[in-house]
């Protein structure tokens, strides 16, 4: 006896029969057509990778919360995963002293099958950074910038001067001398102007998931 013969038999109409059987496959059909789960993934801590920009960051055109993304081609099993991320901090520096400072965070590799891990990860060090800039004890990027030196010029201004004035012109030519070797000292620090961070696309970099 068919499936439909039973409910027939129990007085059940045909209309309800197929509206049963509806609601059947609608419960069915989703479970059936759901991918099969993947494994968990995720990186292991202290897996260093060397990453290649793939867009131009700088700390006067990009803003914070600006996304960016990378390639990694460091060999090993990693090779050609993406890795994306977001600027999270730019600090500009002072025009007198100091460095522009700019943090990445990094948010998540994708390999290339597909497979998403979440990570956190610091910048060990930059390659051939096209304006000197360094990387500090916390991953941070640093300008470039000449600002303990441009602060050690200007003392060497006002001394110079004051000397200069001494000789010239005994202790009032020394405090004028002070003033006028400072000013120019300043001068030349002032001009210097912000220190700029550009990371262009193609840098390469190590960082190091935490």
């Amino acid at each position: 006896m068919s499936f439909v013969n039973l409910f027939a038999e129990r007085n059940h109409t045909p209309s309800r029969i197929v509206l049963l059987l509806l609601i059947i496959a609608m419960v069915l059909l989703p479970a059936a057509l759901a991918p099969a789960s993947t494994p968990g993934f995720s990186v292991p801590q202290d897996v260093a990778l060397r990453i290649r920009l793939d867009d131009t960051l700088t700390s006067v055109d990009s803003e914070v919360g600006d996304p960016f993304s990378a390639t990694v081609v460091s060999q090993g099993k990693y090779q050609g995963a993406r890795v994306y991320g977001h600027i999270s901090a730019i600090d500009m520096s002072g025009r007198l002293s100091g460095h522009t400072e700019m943090v990445l965070q990094f948010d998540r590799l994708i390999m290339p099958d597909g497979r998403t891990a979440r990570i956190h990860a610091e910048i060990i060090q930059l390659y051939h950074a096209p304006s000197h800039e360094t990387v500090d004890v916390e991953g941070a990027i640093l300008s470039g910038g000449r600002g303990r030196t441009a602060l050690l010029g200007s003392g060497f201004g006002a001394g110079a001067g004051a000397l200069m004035g001494a000789i010239f012109g005994g202790g009032e030519g020394a405090a004028i001398g002070s003033i006028t070797g400072g000013a120019a000292g300043l001068g030349t620090t002032a001009f210097r102007g912000r220190q700029k961070i550009t990371l262009p696309s193609g840098l390469e970099m190590m960082i190091q998931i935490t």
